[in-house]
């Protein structure tokens, strides 16, 4: 039978005043005094003979204690790989261990932090403050002194060396065990231990697993020992993946080092990517610095971001805008474009930077020799195509359809190339926006001395500041480019619209211009006041020129807009009059229509009038006559008093209408007349 911790004893001496009793001593009294007497090993052993077998409660808080006294007595001594098993065994505060352990309880354990220790125990803790004092007070008399003698640093190094293997079986015996605050001890201490020993393939493990590590105390250390890709697992396993994005920016800036960690600028972007649609600000918080270095993806990872119209969001894009402005000027320019084209911003500010920075790219881009004359080729190729001036005049219906524009042969016979998508991004936005100074635009074209290289922007420019005789000369004498300049009658004055772009491979500003509501000058419906008007210059133009080719295609494609007694005048007596046969063919077929058209609307209103005076005769008959007498009072006015009898009959005309069952249904039968003329129907 097995009895509690407390001695028994069956023989009990009686004295007169006392009584006495014959008893074994405690286990802890004879561990205590082998211990007194470095009975190490004995003592060692009559505590493994006391744990045999099944224990009590108290019997295992006894047993700790006899572990703890055997560890710290070992300690002492400084035989510190033999103490850390009674260490483990005593289950001693892993806080006190640590204690003695500066490089590790400095940075964990503040002033006045206490732990629970045994009286007895206390007692045979080393009074010496840390283990490397310790250490010099058992280092042995060595000539000359115990500090200089090389043996003597030998042994100081072994020791310590043991001290630390020593902590670490410790640390990782206790691990996950204890109270929170002893586990995050544990953990933090074993971290820096992995950490400073260059252990990198314990300390991932440690950090990897399940741990307490206090971040605010590891930090430091990690970032110092260089074990950078450890501290970076720890922290995303935290969750704070903002501060894992600064270590790696540290390490691109190369304030840090880690060879663990090779491309730390593409984990930044992998990490980003993964946000994308989940945390915009901190999207929003790398985007530019990322921009910075890598514009390509940088850019992607700024415009993959949801954005809505509110105006926050409108704010935060300018001040991205204005960051990489100041710091990238490139990709400032494509993020700029990005917000008119695809987001289809329409603030005139950005309207005016972005035509600005596509003619600044124009105009560097001709600063290359190649490419200047590559384009002076394409214009000079184009103006000199064979000329119909003199060709005899074919029927209206064999005339030849005309070239291609200007636009689709530059489009189609340049090679792709930087230059090429420059210029027809310039091309575009000068057509498609608006807010910009266009007299401002040519001068700066025109200043550089490419008025003739880039005659299309010209002519463009001139449209938009509303000088059409001389765009269309331009267009059409000057560039030899009849389809550009039709295309800019017939729409009003746009000279590259929406299929022209959309044939060039540039879908993105294809969708700009065909959006309804979109920014700047689009394609829409001109008055027929002005497609008239603009196509009688260009008409005029084409017969400054004695093109009789050109006049009469142009005749016959703007029979609804041009008028024959405008267009006579113009023609040359020397013409002969089948160039005009097919224009003057149908525009007296539309005007027989016009004329048939009023005759037919004239018809439908009388029939109209007709059925309206049928509703209201009855009403009128049996009201019956009225009576006007003479009456010679005057009123107080001085007038005479007025029978007005029609204002006394449309109420009542009025409530039979409205009690008849049958109503009369008026359609309005005034349709736009075209040609820009009006149908007479009286």
């Amino acid at each position: 039978m097995r009895h509690g911790p407390f001695s028994r004893s069956s023989i009990l001496v009686y004295g007169q005043d006392t009584i006495h009793s014959l008893v074994q001593s405690t286990v802890i009294a004879q561990v205590e005094a082998l211990l007194e007497s470095n009975r190490i090993e004995d003592a060692a052993h009559l505590a493994k003979n006391f744990a045999s077998g099944q224990i009590s409660l108290d019997e295992a808080e006894i047993l700790q204690y006899i572990h703890q006294a055997i560890a710290f007595t070992l300690f002492s001594q400084t035989r510190f790989v033999e103490a850390a098993q009674h260490f483990l065994a005593g289950s001693v505060d892993p806080r006190v261990l640590v204690s003695y352990f500066p490089e590790l309880s400095r940075p964990l354990f503040t002033d006045g932090e206490e732990a629970e220790v045994y009286d007895g125990i206390v007692k045979r803790m080393p009074s010496e403050a840390n283990v490397d004092d310790l250490i010099r007070n058992y280092s042995p008399h060595l000539p000359p002194s115990t500090r200089e003698a090389p043996a003597a640093h030998g042994i100081r190094r072994i020791l310590r060396e043991e001290a630390t293997v020593m902590i670490k079986s410790v640390l990782q015996g206790f691990k996950g065990k204890g109270k929170q605050k002893q586990q995050e001890v544990t953990d933090t201490a074993l971290a820096i231990l992995f950490a400073r020993s260059g252990d990198t393939t314990s300390l991932l493990s440690h950090l990897e697993s399940s741990n307490s590590a206090s971040l605010a105390t590891v930090e430091p250390v990690l970032l110092e020992a260089g074990e950078v890709g450890a501290l970076c697992s720890l922290l995303r396993a935290r969750g704070n993946e903002g501060r894992v994005l600064e270590i790696w920016q540290g390490l691109v800036e190369e304030r840090y080092r880690d060879t663990s960690v090779p491309d730390p600028l593409n984990d930044m972007f992998a990490l980003l990517e993964s946000k994308q649609g989940k945390d915009r600000a901190l999207l929003r918080k790398w985007g530019v610095w990322l921009t910075i270095r890598d514009p390509e993806r940088g850019l992607r990872l700024l415009t993959s971001t949801k954005r809505s119209t509110k105006e926050k969001d409108r704010e935060e894009d300018l001040t991205v805008l204005s960051e990489l402005q100041r710091s990238h000027p490139g990709a400032a320019r494509k993020f700029l474009e990005w917000l008119v084209i695809v987001r289809r911003r329409d603030e005139p500010e950005l309207h005016v930077q972005l035509v600005q920075a596509c003619i600044d790219e124009l105009l560097e881009c001709l600063q290359d020799e190649n490419t200047l004359k590559l384009w002076r080729a394409k214009s000079a190729s184009y103006t000199s195509q064979p000329s119909q001036k003199h060709t005899f005049l074919l029927p209206s219906t064999q005339l030849q359809r005309p070239q291609t524009s200007f636009l689709a042969y530059f489009a189609s016979t340049t090679p792709d190339s930087p230059s090429k998508h420059v210029r027809l991004k310039a091309l575009f936005a000068l057509q498609a926006l608006s807010g910009y100074n266009a007299e401002t635009v040519k001068s700066q074209i025109v200043d550089k001395g490419f008025e003739k290289v880039l005659g299309l922007e010209v002519a463009l420019l001139d449209g938009k500041m509303g000088m059409h005789r001389i765009a269309l000369r331009a267009l059409a004498l000057t560039l030899r480019d009849p389809v550009s300049a039709e295309t800019y009658a017939r729409t009003g004055g746009i000279v590259i619209p929406s299929k022209a772009v959309e044939a060039c491979g540039m879908s993105e500003w294809g969708a700009l211009f065909s959006a309804r509501g979109g920014p700047g000058i689009l394609e829409r419906e001109k008055s027929s006041e002005k497609k008239g008007e603009l196509a009688r210059i260009l008409l005029e133009v084409y017969m400054e020129d004695g093109d009789p080719q050109q006049t009469a295609r142009l005749l016959n494609s703007q029979v609804s807009n041009l008028n024959v007694v405008d267009v006579i005048p113009l023609v040359p007596p020397d013409w002969p009059l089948r160039s005009l046969s097919s224009f003057l063919t149908h525009s007296f077929r539309r005007t027989l229509h016009t004329k048939h058209q009023g005759q037919i609307i004239k018809a439908i209103c009388a029939g109209q009038n007709s059925e309206v005076f049928e509703s209201s005769y009855l009403v009128f008959r049996e009201q019956g006559a009225i009576i006007e007498e003479a009456d010679d009072d005057d009123d107080d006015a001085g007038e005479p008093e007025s029978f007005d009898e029609k204002g006394d009959l449309a109420e009542k005309i009025a409530l039979h209408l409205q009690n008849q069952r049958r109503s009369v249904d008026v359609t309005d039968v005034h349709p736009g007349v075209s040609g820009g003329t009006d149908a007479d129907v009286r």
